[in-house]
């Protein structure tokens, strides 16, 4: 529990960022704060102290403290993107993306991989091989099985992670890896910080934990604003960054090197917790592998969360999580959420993955995924409205599409599914009024005459749609 002091400087701060004081203007002399708040004259010269450390506030001598015409030039810089604490409504635009495949719907949106693109007949018969295994098999095994384990932290060495297995819990899937990194840092209430746009299951996450969250918004060539992440750690109080920095779902952008250190280095300086999904990281298109933060982090403050579910099989739900120095946290929550994940999924992971064929499946899948992308790309600016903005992703097989107005999107997308066409509006990515003119499409699917069909479709019901003017999020 914060001390009496900070609370007060928290709320001073609140009247700063609120421009209750005007630019530089000069804030209450410290007994007339001591009557509003009815606390000592020693906790307000602490309270105004902090906020001096802060540079939320300047000191004059003989004069008293003022507003950081610094801090609320920045306000002014980042009003139009919100970077404030927001509650997640009840409204949340949600959809069960496996349960619409299922229903054969043209998976324009998806991005569940396409059963062609994965090693099913191997993993099969890693399956197999597993299952003789009964007295393995069929035991718990926590933190996850020693082959499992072992076979993960190869591959973490393998993009600059040290890891001996023992540092790692299995899980099932990313999603699970980050929802048990969120409870173990936050409590309910507690204010957590995302990319925006961000992948669906992070929003949900954070609804079913009751936390708060403040959207960062992208910004060129990159999935995250250092800028506005900068302003909102030094402003409010934020337990954690969920973020993807390699190949982010929906833009596909990856963050470089340097960035990624300035990132660490932002979070370092406000004791931000930083959960990395990097599920997409080994789908990249370019020449080698983008560095994950983990590797980077040099205090064990990046937990590290990833999965098979993109490469290998969703449906194996085979993830895990590198925690770092929340190690005990961590392992806490997923010892209570489940004691452990299924056995023979890990063993025949571990099975597939000692074949020596992975890298040369990832190989493959990464020119298909590309080049389906890059097919999809060309028929969204051909067919949709002139001045439609599409990201170029550096990795994965999914892209965001920016219309240059708004329209109804939920309402073509029920027009859409109603001719079994799915695609991923932009509300289902952020709270942001800003997604409103927004779409996710993905590549994760063949790009058949059926799905240029459903392109063609979609920008004609845009072109239909009443329409209006708005600012938006347009990464370029």
């Amino acid at each position: 529990m914060n001390r009496k002091y900070q609370a007060i400087a928290e709320k001073i701060k609140k009247l700063v960022i609120d421009s209750e004081y005007r630019l530089g203007g000069k804030i209450p002399s410290i007994r007339d704060l001591a009557l509003t708040y009815g606390v000592s004259i020693t906790t307000i010269t602490a309270a105004l102290r902090l906020l001096e450390s802060q540079g939320i506030i300047e000191a004059k001598d003989r004069v008293g403290y003022f507003a950081s015409s610094r801090v609320l030039k920045d306000v002014e810089r980042h009003r139009e993107y919100e970077p404030v604490p927001k509650n997640l409504a009840d409204n949340i635009f949600i959809r069960d993306l496996a349960t619409l495949n299922q229903n054969h719907a043209v998976p324009l949106g998806s991005a569940i991989p396409a059963d062609e693109y994965l090693p099913n007949r191997q993993i099969q018969k890693s399956l197999l091989r597993a299952a003789r295994r009964t007295s393995e098999t069929l035991n718990y095994w926590f933190p996850g099985t020693p082959a499992y384990l072992s076979a993960i932290a190869r591959r973490m060495s393998n993009i600059g992670v040290n890891s001996t297995g023992s540092d790692i819990i299995a899980t099932n899937g990313a999603q699970e890896a980050v929802m048990i990194a969120l409870a173990a840092l936050t409590n309910k209430g507690d204010t957590v910080a995302i990319a925006s746009p961000s992948y669906p299951g992070i929003l949900h996450a954070l609804k079913m934990l009751e936390l708060q969250v403040v959207e960062i918004p992208c910004f060129p060539h990159g999935p995250i604003s250092l800028d506005t992440l900068e302003f909102a750690t030094r402003n409010f109080e934020i337990k954690a960054l969920c973020v993807s920095a390699n190949c982010s779902n929906p833009t596909g952008y990856s963050l470089s090197d340097e960035d990624k250190q300035s990132l660490i280095d932002i979070c370092k300086k406000s004791d931000v917790a930083i959960i990395e999904d990097d599920v997409y990281g080994d789908i990249f298109h370019g020449k080698s592998r983008p560095t994950p933060l983990k590797a980077l982090d040099t205090d064990g403050s990046v937990i590290y969360c990833s999965s098979f579910s993109k490469t290998i099989s969703p449906g194996l739900r085979a993830g895990w999580i590198h925690p770092g120095r929340h190690y005990h946290s961590i392992a806490n929550q997923k010892y209570f959420l489940n004691l452990s994940c299924p056995a023979i999924t890990q063993i025949a992971v571990a099975d597939f993955l000692d074949c020596g064929t992975y890298d040369l499946h990832l190989r493959k899948m990464r020119k298909i995924y590309q080049r389906n992308v890059n097919t999809l790309r060309d028929l969204v600016l051909r067919h949709f409205p002139e001045g439609t903005h599409c990201t170029v992703p550096d990795g994965g097989y999914v892209f965001w599409v920016t219309l240059p107005y708004t329209v109804n999107m939920e309402e073509i997308y029920e027009q859409a599914l109603r001719h079994r066409i799915y695609f991923a509006p932009g509300s289902m990515f952020s709270i942001s009024k800003s997604a409103a003119r927004c779409l996710r499409v993905s590549g994760s699917n063949p790009v058949t005459a059926q799905v240029k069909d459903s392109i063609r479709y979609l920008a004609d019901r845009i072109e239909e749609s009443p329409h209006t003017q708005t600012d938006a999020c347009e990464p370029n």
